[in-house]
Order: structure tokens, then sequence, then C-alpha cells
């Protein structure tokens, strides 16, 4: 058997297609988290139920004790850390709870892996809204953050803490920026989704 990746945001598009990734691409034992709803979103991945590989497990990431207990519990060699409040209108509307999901939430993963699992390789999906009111195109690493949202300045502030528990504890800790990038998979709150569902 392989090695142990934790992987969150398995219901949304990135998190289901980078489970499809590993799987097919690897021999390495998935945990897929998911927070318990009371009505299940598990469209995207119910292709995966049976494989043997794949174990599905609860973890709220609004709970520091629930990410603490998965990581002692798995002793994971990656994270890839997909979950997210992604609505950047809805962030106006519920802004505590984007910056709690988006950077606090990141925190806590990275205390946990410190202390519990120090060798482990963390990936956080950042955003393009990290660079906001851009200042120049293409935008690259040197361009300045410049958010323009709660969603945009949660996402700039988990880019800092990956930085700092980088730096500080010799973490392998890395943020990516992700730009638009469509699929069916795609929650159909997005605009681009519901006007493509809607032509389809």
């Amino acid at each position: 058997m392989g090695k142990k990746i934790i992987v969150t945001g398995i219901t949304g598009q990135d998190g289901s297609h980078m489970v499809d990734y590993l799987l097919k691409n690897t021999d390495h034992k998935i945990i897929g988290t998911i927070r318990r709803l009371s009505v299940s979103n598990h469209k995207n991945i119910l292709h995966l139920k049976n494989k043997k590989r794949f174990k599905m497990v609860n973890m709220d990431l609004s709970d520091a004790h629930s990410i603490r207990d998965c990581i002692i519990k798995y002793k994971p060699d990656y994270f890839i850390n997909f979950a997210a409040q992604s609505f950047v209108a809805g962030s106006w509307e519920y802004p505590v709870q984007t910056w709690n999901t988006d950077a606090n939430a990141v925190l806590d993963i990275l205390e946990s892996i410190r202390k519990f699992a120090p060798k482990c390789r963390f990936y956080n999906a950042g955003s393009s809204e990290e660079f906001g009111d851009v200042v120049y195109t293409p935008q690259d690493e040197k361009h300045p953050l410049r958010p323009q949202s709660p969603y945009g300045a949660a996402k700039c502030g988990a880019r800092h803490l990956v930085r700092v528990y980088k730096e500080s504890y010799n973490l392998f800790a890395v943020q990516g920026w992700l730009f638009n990038h469509e699929g069916s998979r795609r929650g159909l709150d997005f605009d681009t989704r519901k006007i493509t569902h809607g032509v389809a």
C-alpha cells in the first residue's frame, strides 16, 4: 500500500477530480473528508463509494478538534485542501463564516500538521481573488495582493499563514492561485454553470 492522502472538498469540482486522479495514478490510500449535512450533496463522488483505496470520513473545517483528530488518526503524508466557502458574493453575506472556513481552518490544519504529522506535505487552494484590483495582466508571483472581498481577503490570510508556517517550522506547505475553471462538476450556484446548464 502507498502513502496516505487527505483531500478536503471532495464533493466539489476540484476535490472530486483530484480523488479520481490520485486513484488512477497512484497506489496511495485516499481519505476524503466531508462535513456532516442534513441533506447529502454527494453527486460528484457517487462513483467512488466502492473504491477500495478510498475512504470517506467526517471532518468539519469549522472545528479545530475535528481537524486535529483526523490528522492524528490518519497521519497523512499529503494533505490537499480544496474545501472553502467559495462564493465571492456570498462572502459579503457571510464574512465571518468565510474567514473561518477559508483562513482559520488553514491555521488549524497547519497547527495539527506541525504537531502531529510534521513530514506531511500540505497544499492549499488559493484564488485569483487574492489579486483583486489588478495592477497588471497577466498576474504573476510578484503581483501585490489587493483583495476586494471578504473571500479574497480570507484567501490572502491563508496564503500568509502557509508562508509563515513554511518558513517558521520548515514544513512543506504551498498555496496555489486558482483562476476560474469550469466543468460539469462545478456547482450550479456559479453563474457560468447556470448559463451552460440552462443551454444544455
